[in-house]
């Protein structure tokens, strides 16, 4: 035990409830070590788990629809160069604007969600 890191051992009791409780908390954050949980519920006092899947699927789809909004405006450029300009200002601050509410949204969870 002197070779050890972490040497000094706390230990205290729960009721049955208590430990379903804590179980339970233990998988919803998806983590399955017991000691892990118990040492950062003890010395940070909370543990965040958020999940960043609709985010980053939120994001793939707006870098998706943007591609395909630049590829139509080339295009309808290309064909014979009468793309309307404030249609094609109102999609860019449109799409402007979705970015930034997308990364104003991966901003505030940056560190978990990567």
């Amino acid at each position: 035990m002197e070779n050890r890191k972490r040497n000094i051992q706390i230990i205290f009791r729960v009721t049955a409830e208590e430990k379903a409780f804590i179980q339970e908390k233990i998988r919803s954050i998806s983590m399955t070590n017991f000691r892990e949980y118990a040492r950062q519920m003890a010395t940070k006092g909370y543990i965040v788990n958020v999940d960043c899947t609709e985010i980053k699927s939120l994001s793939a789809e707006l870098q998706k629809i943007d591609v395909n909004i630049k590829k139509i405006l080339r295009h309808v450029d290309n064909m014979d160069g009468t793309a309307y300009t404030a249609d094609v200002e109102s999609i860019r601050t449109t799409m402007a604007e979705n970015w930034d509410m997308v990364r104003g949204l991966i901003s505030r969870g940056v560190e978990v969600c990567e």
